[in-house]
């Protein structure tokens, strides 16, 4: 039995865990003979999450352990990484994904990627799992995987570059738009966990921005318990107006840079019933970040973006926050960098781990 206390750290890490064949990540965990996966691991022990989101981590599609969530629990946080105390958890969520399922039935999507619900050569590539210390009531799980593009008021799909039959079958969540309870004594915290597809990499149309845009939107009016949801279970809304939450995952936005709809992630961060001050900071970025990027002590991707986020709601305490992200004297920069202290993102990840520490009385 865990023994619930006051204070819990929530942490969001994409770790690019993810290959373009199946079996292929787990072929290379397997292996040990990257460094790599230890520095990923030591990271997360460095800061004892409570409850930790992973994305870009491949299982299977339809959801659930294909053996490599356990394989990279038993053989890398359970044991000590560089020195890192261990670290365990009793409960897990793989939820299914959209990338990688073919739009059409039987359609083989290796080769255009583009054609599958989500970005994906294979069904599972890019998930999500949500790791906790705490009970996880996988019974009353949430999810909007099924939700078309089409449902949204007021989408912004674009209609002149998808003819009928895919705006008929396309749907919004690129991955999934999942919200999780944890129990936490007598308790509950909803976990609000999603990954938007990137603004980027598509052509005048601008689908992949508007897609972000959306599904920033949905993961938002699903706080905002809107009644045009219908989750894959067939119930109305979203969150009701007293529950407790906390936002996590790799939202592909940043409110001052980047390519994406800066307006979306803004109204987000705006919101009364969200906490989104102040913003988690790092020293790390001041010494790689180039350019005139605003702000860019609290970027949480190499490019000097700030994509991930871990927000609480508003009668929860947010104590502290941060990002990993530290400066080339400090000693915990071997976790991110090379042999040779070079920082690449094949050393660890592109992105980097963020953290809060939330009371909960």
């Amino acid at each position: 039995m865990v023994t619930p206390q006051s204070l819990l750290r929530f942490a969001t890490f994409n770790v690019a865990m993810s290959a373009d064949k199946p079996d292929q990540m787990f072929t290379s965990l397997r292996d040990a003979s990257s460094p790599r996966f230890s520095r990923i691991a030591a990271t997360i022990q460095h800061y004892q999450p409570d409850v930790l989101l992973l994305c870009e981590f491949d299982h299977l599609g339809e959801g659930g352990d294909d053996g490599m969530l356990a394989y990279f629990q038993s053989h890398f946080l359970s044991v000590s990484q560089h020195g890192q105390p261990p670290i365990s958890y009793s409960f897990q969520y793989l939820p299914p994904t959209n990338t990688g399922l073919a739009l059409f039935e039987g359609e083989d999507i290796t080769e255009s990627p583009e054609r599958a619900q989500g970005f994906g050569r294979h069904h599972g590539q890019y998930g999500f799992v949500l790791l906790s210390k705490y009970p996880l009531d996988i019974d009353n799980v949430r999810s909007w995987q099924q939700f078309l593009w089409k449902d949204m008021p007021q989408h912004r799909m674009p209609l002149d570059h998808f003819d009928q039959e895919v705006q008929a079958r396309l749907r919004l969540s690129s991955k999934n738009h999942v919200v999780a309870p944890v129990m936490v004594g007598d308790k509950t915290i909803h976990v609000v966990a999603c990954h938007p597809t990137p603004p980027v990499f598509d052509g005048p149309e601008k689908r992949n921005l508007k897609r972000n845009a959306d599904e920033l939107r949905l993961l938002h009016d699903i706080l905002r318990n809107q009644p045009y949801l219908t989750d894959d279970k067939g119930v109305a809304g979203g969150l009701t107006p007293d529950s407790s939450f906390v936002v996590m995952g790799d939202l592909n936005a940043d409110p001052y840079n980047g390519d994406g709809d800066r307006k979306v992630i803004t109204q987000l961060l705006a919101d009364p019933r969200v906490q989104s001050m102040p913003a988690p900071i790092s020293n790390g970025p001041s010494h790689f970040v180039r350019g005139q990027m605003r702000h860019k002590d609290c970027a949480t991707h190499q490019r000097g973006l700030r994509l991930d986020y871990v927000l609480p709601s508003s009668d929860l305490r947010l104590h502290a926050n941060g990002v990993f992200w530290p400066a080339p004297h400090e000693p915990t920069f071997s976790l991110l960098a090379n042999d040779a202290r070079k920082l690449r993102a094949s050393s660890s990840s592109d992105h980097r781990l963020v953290w809060a520490d939330i009371g909960i009385n």
